[in-house]
């Protein structure tokens, strides 16, 4: 039995006092979290004022991280033989990060604010596991109503806020969480939730295809934002894989005859191939940026590649977004030229810990949705509504696969 797997499992029944404690943590995260998703409505219209508005999102990140710090202390020896080396990856990621802050420009609460957006999902994921080998139900009962909460959010909002604007004005379908890009990628991921739910036997099978089938609409057609859509599919590209045996042969096969049939009025030139300003178009101007982000670290010092130009560094005023500075959009590109080779590597080495801290294959799926995001925007991975939704749906997931392989939590 694997190490993850193991730990899911404790070896005796938890006393009375030890249930009392876990129900504590459970509700004090899921109340934090509900707390931000309501609050999140507040980053899309204006309510109040901008310093109350922000006074309230910090207030619920400040709940959200005292009950997962003060959780993660209470079971330490848990959280050490479930995923020890998050405990350690994560403080050299810190330190990288506020070692490069020390170097450039001294940002120092901005690059610990980014961080912490980076490394709260991976923390609060090993201790839900925590808590749902102490209180199964409970915490399947709280990801429920989170779910519910969603979307009835969600519903409320299509009912009753104005269209949301994008692209030049061109307006869409109306959000509550933050923006269009964020509510998109937590629609994402309550589809994966949704997902797990239902494997797991805690989501009946009209209900789950309901919230796919609307989860769908609201993705590819009323929000429009297509790095969710690369997202939505990269999820379920993986996801079709790992069940279907044939899946691997039948994407070659099928991508080989696209080359293949293309091939032939490629050759007698009935395919236009886009101009190189027509593919900025289509990507909005990333590949634009992308090329003189290149241009940059072609530039820089030995140091600076390896601890980066410092937080906010990444912001230009480019060729093609000449209106107003621009980031990468590109969370990978962003790490590197902000944080260098060493923050980049720390990131990279946190999302390997955090899927191995879930049985083999678990996490993948929705990591490849996060990579998928993180590569082509500014993705999941920077989106606190929506990246904290991952951890749910890693322990729904986890709970699926218990169901699925004979196991469960005691």
């Amino acid at each position: 039995m694997n190490l993850a797997l193991s730990a899911a499992l404790p070896a005796s029944p938890p006393t009375p006092y030890e249930r009392r404690v876990a129900q504590g943590f459970a509700w004090s995260i899921f109340t934090a979290l509900w707390l931000k998703m309501l609050v999140a409505v507040m980053l899309t219209q204006p309510v109040i004022d901008a310093e109350g508005e922000s006074n309230y999102n910090r207030l619920a990140d400040a709940l959200l991280l005292t009950a997962m710090f003060a959780g993660i202390a209470t079971y330490a020896d848990a959280v050490l033989r479930r995923a020890p080396l998050i405990l350690v990856a994560v403080p050299l990621g810190l330190a990288s990060f506020l070692t490069t802050e020390a170097l450039t420009g001294l940002n120092l609460s901005t690059a610990v604010f980014e961080y912490f957006k980076i490394v709260t999902p991976p923390l609060l994921s090993v201790l839900l596991l925590r808590l749902y080998e102490r209180e199964p139900a409970l915490v399947i009962r709280l990801m429920q109503l989170t779910l519910g909460l969603v979307w009835v959010l969600v519903v409320l909002a299509l009912a009753v806020m104005p269209p949301s604007l994008n692209r030049g004005g061109e307006p869409f379908w109306p959000v509550y969480f933050a923006s269009l890009h964020t509510s998109s990628y937590l629609v994402v991921v309550c589809a994966a939730l949704s997902l797990y739910l239902f494997e797991a036997g805690h989501l009946g099978r009209r209900l789950f295809v309901a919230q796919l089938v609307f989860s769908v609409v609201l993705v590819f057609y009323g929000w429009g934002v297509r790095t969710s859509m690369v997202a939505a599919l990269a999820f379920g590209a993986v996801v079709l894989v790992q069940r279907t045996r044939l899946a691997p042969v039948a994407m070659f096969v099928g991508l080989a005859g696209v080359l293949t049939l293309a091939f032939v009025p490629l050759l007698f030139g009935l395919i236009h191939l886009p101009s190189w300003d027509e593919m900025v178009e289509v990507t909005s101007g990333r590949f634009s940026m992308w090329l003189q982000k290149i241009d940059i670290l072609a530039n820089s010092t030995l140091l600076e590649w390896m601890f980066g130009h410092g937080e906010g560094s990444d912001w230009i005023v480019s060729e093609i977004w000449w209106w107003s500075a621009k980031d990468s959009h590109n969370d990978f590109i962003r790490l590197l030229n902000q944080q260098g080779v060493m923050g980049l590597g720390a990131v990279l080495a946190i999302l390997a810990v955090w899927a191995a801290a879930f049985p083999p294959g678990v996490a993948l799926p929705l990591l490849a949705a996060l990579g998928a995001s993180t590569a082509f925007s500014n993705g999941i991975m920077f989106r606190p509504q929506a990246s904290l939704l991952m951890p749910l749906a890693l322990v729904a997931a986890t709970a699926a696969w218990q169901r699925i392989n004979g196991e469960g939590a005691r």
